[in-house]
């Protein structure tokens, strides 16, 4: 390759790689929120199901709107890559929007579950340390963040 265009040729295959990323993190967010949702509907608080509280209403929908927002830009990415597109754009925004909903995601199913989630009888806890490092794995999401930014300034690139 030429002299200096290594990080590019590099980054024709890391903004693929972060949509795998992504993928994969999807899947625990989904696997916590699920976990959460079962324990809502066994467990009792106050005379009623935790289901029937309207705050753990809130903590799943919350889940359930992040979770589908993120699948739906890491495949908005991907069909752009199938396409033959550059991705570079649509990967940095997809790698920090999907790490930090998953992050919340997780950590709203541990509120959820309660004790039980940092036991070790259910995965949460595990999640949970595993989750964190997403926001810092293949660039901090502040790096991303700028990244999207300066693209967006100067590029003219419309949301």
């Amino acid at each position: 390759g030429e002299v200096g265009k290594g990080f590019e040729y590099a980054e024709l295959r890391l903004d693929p790689a972060r949509l795998t990323h992504c993928m994969r993190w999807l899947g625990v967010g989904v696997r916590a929120t699920e976990l959460a949702q079962e324990y809502a509907l066994k467990r009792e608080s106050f005379g009623k199901k935790l289901a029937e509280h309207q705050g753990v209403q809130f903590m799943i929908a919350d889940s359930h709107m992040e979770l589908h927002a993120a699948r739906l830009m890491v495949w908005h990415a991907a069909w752009k890559l199938d396409r033959g597109e550059r991705i570079r754009h649509e990967a940095s925004m997809a790698k920090v929007f999907v790490s930090e909903a998953v992050n919340r995601a997780v950590d709203r199913a541990l509120q959820i579950t309660g004790a039980l989630g940092v036991s070790e009888d259910i995965p949460l806890s595990i999640f949970y340390r595993e989750v964190r490092p997403f926001r810092i794995y293949d660039g901090p999401s502040e790096v991303h963040r700028a990244s999207v930014g300066k693209r967006a300034l100067f590029k003219g690139l419309r949301p």
